[in-house]
């Protein structure tokens, strides 16, 4: 039943002190907290160094130099808390992945878990996600997601530092035959709203770096404009960034995946688009 927690963090002052404690209050409490503070700048280091002198055994803080807000980054420092887990002995069944942002039901880790430990072939899981309680979200989310060690270290026990590196290990447990899932009745809150940092460009050059099926791509960059999950400008970055990555990039975070998987989440989305075009 156990677990610990990767807690990336960046100039979360406003928010860090209620995601810590959401943790703390889980009914299913998580036996370490591995948290990277990326380089802030505002009040988080003293905050989260609170957290640490209450909870010594429990909660360990990296700290980062200052280098300016860089998504590209976010991989990079979850791999940096399972590779000081792994060092440091941490054993559990799963590791939970969660921003410096989000709020979680008290039942949020215990649902998880439960559900994961009755099928073995779950190995990403999360409860969904809102912001100001709407939530469009219909797969495992980047924060809040759960995965099963084992499987964690089949593929490498680390991130690939590629844009769409969140929607790879959904892909990349699919194509191995396991399942994902995301459960709507457990649900946790994000403060800020999706992509306020980095304007959804990415989403589109990860797109197009997975392998989308241009109509499924497409139609997924609408969806998100009509139902308002993403804002039109998003949208519109979101469309920009999948034509500017097919015409090919010199920067490896924007380039293709493997092909063997490409290939994969390509055969997926006919599929998908086949079976709505029979309903």
């Amino acid at each position: 039943m156990s677990y610990w927690v990767a807690l990336v963090a960046r100039n979360a002052a406003e928010h860090i002190r209620s995601t810590l404690e959401s943790l703390f209050q889980q009914t299913l409490k998580p036996s370490r907290i591995i948290l990277v503070n990326d380089g802030s700048t505002d009040e988080t280091q003293s905050i989260v160094l609170g957290f640490a002198d209450r909870y010594p055994k429990i909660v360990r803080i990296v700290t980062l130099p200052d280098r300016g807000y860089d998504i590209r980054r976010v991989p990079s420092n979850i791999n940096l808390a399972w590779s000081i887990a792994d060092a440091s002995d941490v054993d559990t069944a799963y590791f939970m992945i969660s921003g410096d942002d989000c709020t979680y039901s008290r039942d949020y880790a215990a649902t998880l878990v439960s559900r994961m430990n009755l099928e073995t072939k779950l190995v990403v899981a999360s409860g969904r996600p809102s912001v100001g309680g709407i939530s469009h979200e219909h797969s495992p989310a980047g924060s809040g997601r759960f995965v099963r060690c084992s499987f964690w270290r089949e593929i490498g026990g680390r991130y690939p530092l590629k844009a769409g590196w969140e929607t790879w290990l959904l892909y990349r447990a699919m194509e191995r035959g396991y399942k994902v899932a995301l459960l709507p009745k457990v649900t946790f809150r994000h403060v800020q709203p999706r992509g306020a940092k980095h304007q959804f460009g990415y989403w589109g050059a990860a797109m197009h770096g997975l392998g989308y099926q241009p109509l499924y791509a497409l139609g997924r960059i609408a969806k998100n404009a009509v139902n308002g999950s993403v804002p039109i400008r998003g949208s519109v970055n979101m469309l920009r960034g999948y034509l500017v990555a097919g015409l090919g990039s010199s920067d490896p975070f924007i380039s293709p995946f493997e092909q063997s998987l490409r290939e994969f989440v390509y055969r997926d989305q006919v599929q998908r688009i086949r079976n709505l075009a029979v309903r």
